[in-house]
């Protein structure tokens, strides 16, 4: 008995927290109503960002939240917005770096690349990598 009441509070505990998640997700999108690929584009518009990987970051981003069409902006925080922390941050990295055909850092230098906190500090990051 003890054993079923434990079990089922994990699994309203989790339940619970992923409505409260589905909740955010779905009130932060309303509130980019009218927003998509092309604002984000804009936002990058000086600095000379082929557009085919800007789309690719973009969608690599839709794909972390569950609604379909995302509205990705990039001051969006990655673990506010995406709940990307850490390693996670190193994996998006990591997987970006390959779609855009550049090299990775030296694990050297990965520390003194300095925060990586935002969609637009990824993009910076990758912009300024050579190609493989």
């Amino acid at each position: 008995m003890t054993l079923w009441l434990l079990l089922s509070g994990a699994v309203a505990t989790f339940l619970a927290g992923d409505s409260w998640l589905r909740y955010r997700e779905r009130k932060l999108a309303r509130q980019r109503s009218g927003q998509g690929f092309e604002e984000f584009a804009i936002y990058f518009s000086g600095e000379s960002i082929p557009r085919d990987k800007l789309r690719e970051v973009y969608d690599y981003f839709q794909q972390w939240q569950s609604m379909k069409d995302f509205p990705v902006q990039p001051e969006d925080g990655l673990y506010e917005v995406y709940g990307i922390v850490d390693e996670d941050v190193d994996d998006a990295v990591i997987e970006l770096a390959k779609k855009w055909g550049v090299s990775l850092p030296p694990d050297a230098e990965w520390a003194s690349m300095g925060t990586v906190s935002t969609v637009a500090d990824i993009v910076r990051l990758l912009s300024r990598r050579p190609s493989q």
